[in-house]
């Protein structure tokens, strides 16, 4: 398994910590929190692909990287069931973070930052098929989600300073 903070794509910014989830949210609390009228509507992706927010978490330190090589999601988050598992998050933690530190995320529109999430909180399996990456961009003031499978292939380009979230190992 390769060690995450070994990646040429990325840089550690910084470590953040967040607060313990309670298994209180529900799509309707995260979509109240995080979308306004300007954004796209992404919960029915999320509701269709498994993604849940209501799991409970304990506290957790949370690595912030920095896109500096341009590549796609496999190249800097991984192509292996081990390499994305180490990039994972519940999606608990994922809207704690959001809510806690909306100023780690890319705070440019159209530069959004990405996590890692799976269908229903589970580990990553061996063919990939329950992986998602999580968009979140800044569009006038508010967070909004978007949601894509692993195999959306961009080039994401290092001059975008987009960032990277995850769980630090």
């Amino acid at each position: 398994m390769s060690n995450v903070t070994e990646n040429e794509y990325l840089c550690r910014l910084e470590v953040v910590g967040i607060g313990a989830t309670d298994g209180s949210e529900t799509y309707e609390s995260v979509k109240k929190n995080f979308m306004s009228e300007s954004c796209c509507n992404p919960y029915p992706d999320f509701i269709r692909y498994g993604i849940v927010f209501s799991g409970v978490a304990p506290g957790a330190d949370i690595a912030v990287d920095e896109l500096v090589k341009d590549g796609t999601f496999r190249d800097f988050l991984g192509s292996t069931p081990e390499e994305l598992e180490c990039r994972r998050m519940l999606g608990s933690q994922f809207v704690k973070l959001c809510r806690e530190h909306p100023d780690k995320l890319s705070q440019e529109r159209g530069h959004p930052a990405f996590v890692v999430l799976t269908e229903n909180d589970e580990s990553v399996v061996s063919d990939l098929s329950n992986v998602f990456i999580v968009f979140v961009d800044v569009r006038f003031g508010n967070l909004c989600l978007f949601v894509s499978g692993l195999n959306y292939l961009p080039t994401w380009y290092a001059e975008d300073h987009h960032r990277i979230l995850y769980l630090k190992q």
